[in-house]
């Protein structure tokens, strides 16, 4: 999952500068957001991650990810020495594509690129190279600040707690040379649906989605697209759940309605899947119009905090529409299943069912 905030945002903004650097030393000409290899560009992005590895490259994306914990444990020296890594992934995915990870292919290109064995490693000790590394007494100071200030965090004290929560974002922003008035929460991001193309299923998903308190954005790669989804942790999770049971259930959908009314063709398949994310559209609204004046007023904050994040993530938008001929009976069928759409699963754990926001009790 990917996050985005003030201290993270910063933290890839001096990443990309190091990067950049890497890239000029080792020849490769460099331009704004981008470096020009094989007379070709590609670009420069790097975005951090929570996960199990220091770093990953996707190729579908273009794109370099660092570990959080980078962000509060890693000198910058170390995190020059990952950036390095990852850019091997990058140039071995330009010059021989899809090849093991770590394979002859990658080691070739790190040695003709002037990159250390420890480069070429496939593990780091994130300890053992914060302690190898001489000189760096700039990012040591700012290390131990931080780490200091994060098991103050841990406070039971819930005033000195947020104290030294703000103080280690303050340090570390200060550090990534940005100033930012106000610090906020992260921003997750996670991709689901994953696959060749665009179509009429994960359209009907995305309009589904933005009903779970989430921002959904389509996004395209290397022959590939997804829909992009931000927004809170516990948001995104339920999203990126929701997403995994519409992809099942919508085809289960269309295989029963097909049978039941004999649909045939992909137009009709398609209008169905747009009726349905109409009707659980049309179900929501009636939802939300039960909804007390604070709900309301309460939703029209948290839509306006998404439409920030996004601000935050994207730096520019493009809003595409896509046409179909319609078959109004299949798109009727599709209406009535989306009126009667629920997720039935659990979300954690078991014996428990998720269900979509409704209005709320009201005292006599």
């Amino acid at each position: 999952m990917l996050i985005y905030d003030s201290t993270s945002i910063a933290f890839t903004q001096k990443a990309e500068t190091f990067l950049k650097e890497v890239l000029v030393k080792i020849g490769i000409p460099v331009h704004r957001s981008r470096f020009e290899f094989q007379r070709r560009t590609y670009p420069i992005n790097v975005v951090v991650f929570e996960g199990s590895d220091w770093g990953q490259f996707v190729p579908s994306f273009y794109q370099i990810g660092l570990n959080r914990k980078l962000v509060y444990s890693a000198k910058d020296s170390v995190v020059r020495d990952i950036l390095k890594h990852e850019l091997a992934h990058y140039l071995t995915f330009i010059l021989y594509g899809d090849v093991r990870p770590h394979g002859e292919e990658f080691r070739t290109v790190c040695r003709n690129f002037g990159f250390p064995p420890e480069i070429a490693a496939a593990t780091m000790d994130l300890e053992a190279s914060n302690l190898s590394k001489e000189g760096d007494l700039e990012s040591e100071k700012i290390i131990s600040k931080v780490k200091k200030l994060l098991e103050l965090a841990q406070s039971s004290n819930v005033h000195e707690a947020e104290l030294a929560t703000l103080k280690a974002n303050e340090l570390l922003l200060r550090h990534n040379l940005q100033f930012v008035k106000q610090d906020q929460g992260p921003v997750y991001l996670n991709r689901v649906m994953l696959q060749t193309r665009k179509d009429a299923k994960l359209l009907a998903v995305i309009e589904i989605l933005k009903h779970f308190m989430v921002k959904t954005v389509i996004s395209h790669g290397k022959r590939t697209c997804c829909i992009e989804v931000s927004g809170t942790r516990t948001n995104v999770t339920l999203a990126t759940y929701v997403a995994d049971y519409l992809v099942r259930e919508l085809d289960l959908l269309w295989e029963a309605t097909k049978e039941e009314h004999g649909l045939t063709g992909l137009r009709s398949k398609n209008s169905f899947f747009h009726g349905v994310a109409r009707g659980f559209d049309e179900k929501m609204a009636r939802t939300q119009e039960s909804f007390s004046p604070e709900d309301q007023r309460a939703l029209v904050v948290v839509k306006r905090k998404l439409l920030h994040d996004t601000q935050v993530i994207y730096k520019r938008l493009t809003v595409s529409r896509s046409e179909h001929r319609s078959d109004a009976h299949a798109a009727a069928l599709g209406v009535k299943r989306g009126n009667a759409l629920t997720i039935r699963n659990a979300v954690e754990g078991r014996g428990s069912t998720l269900s979509l926001p409704g209005p709320r009790a009201r005292n006599a």
